[in-house]
């Protein structure tokens, strides 16, 4: 057998070398980037998934329906996790905080288990998908308990729990962070409200029993945001819809029954301010919550220790003038002898025998009786 060392190789082997090199470079380059929670790596073996996708990059065509996956990248979900099991395709959406997730779910129409979202093909039958459902979450709530634990993760949004809680139908609440997902509160006016960055909105809808049928609570980051918003809203207002702004929100109410009661229900939203300190805090002073009889019995008490100086003073100033006083009139005394004093303008008269005046005539001094 003999060996051509200079003939050149198939056209069909150079093309496969060059993919395989380009798929070797790609997953080189891909392969450090996984997703991970607290440093642990999310289990994709162990959950059955065949493919990951990083939704901050192109996906391929046919992945999701475009409207879903704009949807999905505006929550600011970072991975999207597909797999099958007996049959029944998942997929697993995960979100950068529980809040996200939350909103996700409700507007999706999947289940939140803490940052990921959970979708079992609908079009399956409805026992098969809740087998797989069950499984899924099982081996999921297993691998998020040996997750550190993240203070206040399962709060639902601040936005969220400003909505008006009497009458209101249960399910119904929904929650979005820009304006694919605010479109779909169906009753509210296309582009009726500026979705900024670092929006959030909230909604549902009441029964019969509530003075209106449509709630929307609407936060910005910034006042100035805020009162932009209610500016460009103002076309909203009608007898059957009520705008205002309150700090930071803007509360639309649609479908008013009662117009005094709605109001009532809209002044009842605060916004609750939050101080950020960009350094470490200041020690916290203790300051005991006191009564009002403590309060009173503490000016009380100030009153009259007010009033026990003012009569220490006037008596200690008294009783110091009074010594001063009389001492100085002693030292006249002594000093005047016998003679003629006229101490604080009075006057004293010596009529003894041995001191009587000289007879007029006699004297050579003119007296003022004479």
């Amino acid at each position: 057998m003999k060996l051509f060392w200079n003939q050149r190789p198939p056209r069909h082997w150079q093309l496969g070398g060059v993919v395989l090199l380009i798929a070797a470079t790609v997953g080189f380059a891909v392969g450090g980037v996984r997703d991970e929670t607290a440093g642990r790596t999310f289990p994709v073996r162990e959950l059955g998934i065949n493919q990951s996708l990083l939704l901050t990059t192109k996906l391929p065509s046919g992945v999701l329906p475009g409207e879903q996956l704009e949807v999905a990248r505006e929550f600011g979900v970072a991975w999207l996790h597909r797999g099958r099991r007996e049959g029944i395709a998942f997929a697993l959406y995960r979100c950068p905080s529980y809040g996200r997730a939350l909103g996700l779910s409700k507007l999706i129409g999947g289940e939140r288990l803490g940052d990921t979202v959970l979708t079992v093909q609908p079009d399956a039958p409805e026992e098969k998908r809740s087998v797989v459902a069950a499984w899924l979450r099982a081996r999921l709530e297993a691998w998020q308990a040996t997750l550190p634990p993240v203070e206040g993760q399962d709060e639902e949004p601040v936005v969220l729990r400003k909505l008006p809680s009497p009458a209101r139908q249960s399910g119904t609440e929904r929650y979005a962070v820009g304006a694919l997902g605010l479109a779909r509160a169906t009753w509210l006016r296309a582009n009726a409200l500026p979705a900024s960055p670092g929006c959030a909105f909230a909604w549902a809808d009441y029964t019969a029993a509530a003075p209106f049928e449509h709630v929307l609570v609407a936060e910005y980051p910034t006042p100035q945001d805020a009162t932009a918003a209610l500016a460009a809203a103002q076309g909203l207002a009608s007898g059957r819809c009520q705008i205002a702004r309150r700090g930071n929100f803007i509360v639309v109410v649609d479908g008013v029954r009662d117009a005094a009661r709605a109001q009532a229900a809209i002044e009842r939203v605060e916004y609750d301010y939050v101080v950020r300190w960009l350094g470490d805090p200041p020690p916290r002073l203790s300051t005991p919550t006191r009564t009002t009889q403590q309060d009173v019995r503490h000016i009380g008490q100030l009153l009259v220790s007010i009033a026990s100086f003012v009569v220490l003073a006037g008596a200690g100033m008294v009783l110091l003038g009074t010594a001063a006083g009389g001492a100085f009139f002693y030292w006249r005394r002594q000093r005047a002898g016998d003679g003629f004093i006229a101490a604080d303008a009075m006057l004293r008269l010596d009529l003894q025998e041995e001191r009587t005046l000289p007879p007029a005539r006699a004297s050579s001094v003119k007296r003022l009786t004479d």
